[in-house]
C-alpha cells in the first residue's frame, strides 16, 4: 500500500507537495483572453448603476494602476539570447475559430450535506476500482500488460470516467483535483487516463440560463443586458470556479466575461475538510498534509474574490510592460487589460483575446522553432516573477498561456492566484538554485538549511535527497552540466525533470524533519509546471543565458540587509 501512496504523491505534485497543486491548478479557456484598456474606463464614475462595491472598485483599480507606473528598467545585457525578432517560423500557423459550449446546463451541489456525499461515492467508488484492479493483476497477470503494471492500480479507466464525472458535476475544489491531474505527464499517469480526465479542463458543465441570469444582475444590476451589445449566452469556457462568455460593450469593445458560478465560494471550506479527512487514510503524516490544505484553502479563497484578481491582473500588467519593453526576454509576452466599470467581486470583464493554448501545442503539429520560442518565453516569465518582479503567477495550468499567431505574442491569463516574496528568501533560493547550476553540494545544503527545507540535523540519504533535488532543477541552467555531458541545447523531454525529483520524494518523506518552506508550495508548482511545459513540447533550448540574465536583475536590484 505505501507504494501505491508514494504513486499518488508523485502524480500530483509532480516533483513537490501532492495537495496544494491538487488544489491550486485552475483552467482558463483555450481561445479566449481578457481584458481592455482601462484607460478608456476611468471616467463617469456617477454614471455606474452597480452597487457602492463596484464604485469603490473603480477608485482603487484606478488608484493601483497610477502608482503602478515604475521607472523603466534597462537591459544591460549585451550578447545573450536575441529572440527573433520577425518569428517567420510563426507564421505556418493560424489562430483558431472560437468554440462555444452547447448544454442546458447543470446545477452544481451547493450544500455542505450533498457535496460530503459526492466525496464520499467517489472514495467508495474509486477504492473499488482500485481493489478490482489490484486482485485482478494479481490473480491472473495476463489480464495486465506491462504498460499498466507500471502504474498504480488506482489508476484506471474506469476511475477516471469516475473522477471526471465527479469533477465535473461538483466543479469548485473538486473540479480542480481533476484538472491537476489531467495536465500530468505520461511518466505519472497512464495515457487513456490522462485522456479521459482531459474532458475536465474542456468540458465542465455550465450553470443553468437561470443562475447565469441570477448573478448578472445581482452583480450588475438589474439592467446588466443594456450594458452590451452582445452577450453571447453560450459560454466558451466553463472551469472550475465560474464559466466565461464572449461580449460586445455599448462602445464596439470585444471582451471576456467571467461568472463565477454560484455558491462556490461557500463550498471551498468544506470541500478542503471533506478532502482532508479522505487525504489522512492515505496519506504519511511527514507529508504535512494539514499545512498543505490550508493553504490551499486560503489560496482558493482568494480566487473567488475577482476584484483580488483585477488588482493583481493589472499589477502584473504593469511590471511587465515597465521591464517588457527594454528586455529582449519578456518582449514577446501580453497581460490583457481589466474593463473596471464591468468588474466586480463575482464578474471579471476582459479585453477579449484570441489565440491558442499552449497544450494544443504538440510536436506532431508544430515545428521545432515554434516549441522552443514558446519554452524559452515560459521559462523567462518564471524566472523574471521570481528574480525580477519578486511577484509570481503561481497557477502553471497550460490554458493560462496562449500562443497569439497573429500577434507573435503569448497572452497570459488567470491572475487568481498570484504571490509576493521577499527578498531574503529569494536571495537564498537563488543562491541555492545557483549551487545547483555550479554543482557545488555543500552550497546546495548551506542553503537549504538557511531556506528552512533542513534543521541540521538530517541524516545523509535526506541531505542527499536534497542536494540531487536541486541539482536537477538547475541544470537547464548550468553550463557545467552542458559540458559534463558535451550538450549545447537541453532536451527536456529526455532528462524527465519532474520524474527524476518525483523519484526523491519517498526518501525525503521517510527521513524529512520538518516542512518544506511555505513559499516553496508555490514556488515549485510553477517551476515544474513550465518544465512539464518543455517536456511536452519536447523542447530543445539553452537556458543558460536566461538564468545568468535574471540572476544579475536580481543582484543589481537587490537590498543588503542591514
Amino acid at each position: 500500500m505505501g507504494g501505491r501512496l508514494n504513486d499518488l504523491i508523485q502524480v500530483v505534485y509532480g516533483g513537490k507537495n501532492v495537495v496544494l497543486s491538487m488544489m491550486k491548478n485552475k483552467t482558463r479557456q483555450t481561445s479566449s483572453v481578457f481584458i481592455n484598456n482601462l484607460n478608456n474606463n476611468n471616467n463617469n464614475n456617477n454614471n455606474n448603476n452597480n452597487n457602492n462595491n463596484n464604485m469603490s472598485l473603480k477608485d482603487k483599480l484606478k488608484d493601483l494602476k497610477d502608482n503602478l507606473k515604475e521607472k523603466k528598467v534597462d537591459d544591460d545585457d549585451d550578447n545573450l539570447i536575441i529572440f527573433d525578432e520577425k518569428k517567420e517560423f510563426l507564421n505556418e500557423n493560424k489562430n483558431p475559430e472560437l468554440n462555444y459550449i452547447k448544454s442546458q446546463g447543470h446545477k452544481i451541489p451547493s450544500s455542505q450535506t450533498s457535496r460530503f456525499w459526492e466525496f464520499t461515492k467517489l472514495a467508495v467508488g474509486v477504492g473499488a476500482g482500485f481493489l478490482g484492479e489490484k486482485t485482478k493483476r494479481t490473480i491472473d497477470s495476463s489480464t495486465s500488460t506491462s504498460t499498466s503494471k507500471s502504474y498504480s492500480a488506482i489508476f484506471t479507466d474506469t476511475n477516471a470516467e469516475r473522477m471526471a464525472e465527479s469533477f465535473s458535476r461538483m466543479r469548485g475544489a473538486a473540479l480542480k483535483i481533476g484538472q491537476v491531474l489531467s495536465i500530468q505527464d505520461e511518466s505519472f499517469l497512464p495515457p487513456k487516463f490522462v485522456e479521459i480526465l482531459d474532458r475536465v479542463r474542456k468540458n465542465a458543465n455550465p450553470i443553468p440560463l437561470e443562475q447565469l441570469y441570477n448573478t448578472m444582475s445581482m452583480e450588475l444590476g438589474e439592467n446588466w443586458r443594456d450594458k452590451f451589445q452582445l452577450f453571447q449566452e453560450d459560454p466558451i469556457a466553463a472551469a472550475s470556479i465560474g464559466q466565461v462568455h464572449r461580449a460586445i460593450t455599448l462602445d464596439g469593445r470585444e471582451v471576456a466575461v467571467k461568472v463565477q458560478y454560484p455558491g462556490v465560494a461557500d463550498s471551498i471550506t468544506s470541500d478542503i475538510k471533506n478532502l482532508s479527512s479522505l487525504l489522512k487514510m492515505i496519506v504519511p503524516e511527514t507529508a504535512y498534509i494539514e499545512r498543505s490544505l490550508e493553504s490551499a484553502r486560503t489560496e482558493l479563497l482568494l480566487e473567488t474574490d475577482y476584484l483580488n484578481e483585477a488588482s493583481n491582473q493589472l499589477k502584473f500588467k504593469s511590471l511587465l510592460e515597465n521591464h517588457g519593453q527594454s528586455s529582449k526576454y519578456l518582449k514577446d509576452l501580453y497581460v490583457p487589460d481589466v474593463l473596471t466599470d464591468l468588474t466586480t467581486k463575482r464578474i471579471l470583464t476582459t479585453e477579449f483575446v484570441h489565440g491558442i493554448s499552449i497544450d494544443k501545442i504538440t510536436p506532431e503539429n508544430y515545428n521545432q522553432e515554434t516549441r522552443d520560442w514558446v519554452s524559452k518565453n515560459i521559462l523567462s516569465l518564471c524566472l523574471a516573477e521570481l528574480f525580477q518582479f519578486n511577484f509570481m503567477q503561481v497557477d502553471p495550468n497550460w490554458t493560462n498561456f496562449v500562443v497569439d499567431f497573429e500577434n507573435k505574442r503569448i497572452n497570459l491569463l488567470d491572475f487568481g492566484a498570484c504571490r509576493h516574496y521577499k527578498q531574503e528568501f529569494l536571495f537564498n533560493y537563488l543562491k541555492s538554485i545557483e549551487g545547483g547550476v555550479n554543482r557545488d553540494v555543500n552550497s546546495i545544503l548551506d542553503y537549504s538549511l538557511k531556506l528552512g527545507y533542513l534543521t541540521g540535523d538530517e541524516n545523509k540519504q535526506m541531505n542527499d535527497a536534497q542536494a540531487k533535488s536541486i541539482m536537477i532543477l538547475a541544470e537547464p541552467f548550468s553550463k557545467l552540466y552542458y559540458q559534463e555531458n558535451n550538450i549545447k541545447t537541453y532536451p527536456f523531454y529526455e532528462k524527465q525533470i519532474a520524474k527524476r525529483i518525483s523519484e526523491l520524494i519517498p526518501t525525503m518523506l521517510k527521513n524529512r524533519l520538518k516542512p518544506p518552506p511555505e513559499e516553496t508550495y508555490s514556488l515549485h508548482r510553477k517551476l515544474s509546471g513550465c518544465y512539464l511545459v518543455c517536456s511536452k513540447l519536447k523542447s530543445n533550448i539553452n537556458a543558460t543565458s536566461i538564468f545568468t540574465h535574471f540572476k544579475k536583475s536580481f543582484f543589481k536590484n537587490y537590498n543588503i540587509p542591514t
